[in-house]
């Protein structure tokens, strides 16, 4: 039984009605906030019901004007079907949520766009609540079951819009990791404008491939600890990609690996104080990362194939009127065990003077 049906079945269940009443009282009640029910879908659903032996129908000559109206009364197999899919309903509190949907779909939105939309769904919770709570207070009178479904909508609404409205904060104050990445095409420079982070980070001298085997387990030791006992406290953080930025200036790849300068790094949440250290000796501390103005490129394949990526990315700086203002970083995407792996190499930029 659809939604449709089972509201238009309990509104004749609770007296007999013809479709222009019924139409009234979804109206009078704002059934529409939470029910399927158009205008002019009433009469098709009584039809259908009418020809499943839901429903019987029968003149009404009471009425003082007009044609005679035909009113609608529940048969004993419609009292039985509405009874089942009554308590069913009862159970449950399945709804349709496609900001669910936007949710889920964060990691390729525009972060200012995303959090425009959050800010409108917000706005859209508080008028409906508004309006639900100004029904409810324009009824003189009313049944006390239909007074319980208001308190449910009124309820509703409201621990929805105080979740979005919480939403929101976080996400304008989302600063355990950088502005919501959008999709990257793949060897396209861009320029994108990205807030300082909060990073747990292990600084290293040495050969990646050598230094890697101490690194990551210290680093992602220490912020897994921090996850779970943040989850603990009802935090839900989110481990994002490892970076690592490299030192030693334009040329720090004619450097000998044995003697690369690098910090290698993961977003943690702003208000971080403490990080449990897995390893005394490879120590990890808390960093903030400033970025401002930055000219970024994904590189698709082997780190030992991103030398003409980089220089395409130096080019595309240099011709933009701009020049480096930081060290050269990587954000590893996806493992290096992959067949193609992803790394957005980025720069602080600004713009050169002359």
């Amino acid at each position: 039984m659809t939604n449709a049906e089972l509201a238009v079945l309990s509104l004749v269940v609770e007296t007999p009605r013809h479709a222009y009443e019924i139409e009234q009282v979804v109206a009078e009640r704002g059934m529409r906030d939470w029910t399927d029910v158009g205008f002019s879908s009433i009469y098709y659903v009584l039809g259908k019901m009418e020809r499943a032996g839901l429903v019987e129908g029968h003149s009404d000559d009471t009425a003082s004007k007009g044609p005679a109206r035909r009113v609608y009364s529940p048969t004993p197999k419609g009292f039985s079907v509405w009874t089942e899919a009554s308590l069913a309903a009862l159970s449950t509190t399945q709804a349709k949520m496609p900001f669910l949907l936007g949710l889920a779909n964060l990691p390729g939105l525009p972060a200012d766009r995303a959090l425009e939309a959050a800010r409108a769904c917000q706005a859209v919770l508080d008028e409906r609540l508004r309006a639900v709570r100004a029904k409810r207070r324009s009824l003189e009178q009313v049944e006390w079951f239909v007074d319980e479904v208001f308190d449910y909508s009124e309820h509703s609404l409201q621990s929805g819009r105080d979740w979005v409205a919480a939403f929101v904060k976080r996400f304008e104050k989302r600063s355990e990791a950088r502005e919501m990445p959008k999709k990257m095409k793949p060897f396209v420079p861009e320029f994108a404008e990205m807030p300082a982070v909060t990073m747990a980070v292990v600084h290293t001298v040495g050969d990646p491939t050598v230094v890697g085997a101490t690194v990551f387990p210290a680093l992602y030791g220490a912020v897994y600890s921090l996850k779970f006992a943040l989850k603990k406290q009802g935090v839900d953080y989110k481990v994002g990609p490892p970076c690592a930025r490299w030192f030693g200036g334009a040329d720090w790849m004619t450097i000998p690996r044995e003697k690369w300068e690098a910090a290698w790094a993961i977003p943690i949440p702003e208000s971080t104080t403490e990080l449990v250290q897995k390893d005394q000796k490879t120590p990890v501390t808390i960093e903030p990362w400033e970025y401002g103005s930055v000219a970024q490129i994904l590189h698709v394949g082997t780190y030992a194939e991103e030398e003409p990526t980089i220089r395409q990315l130096h080019d595309f700086i240099a011709a933009e009127g701009y020049e480096i203002a930081g060290p050269h970083e990587e954000e590893y995407l996806s493992s290096p065990a992959a067949k193609a792996p992803k790394t957005v190499i980025r720069y602080q930029v600004r713009k050169r003077e002359g």
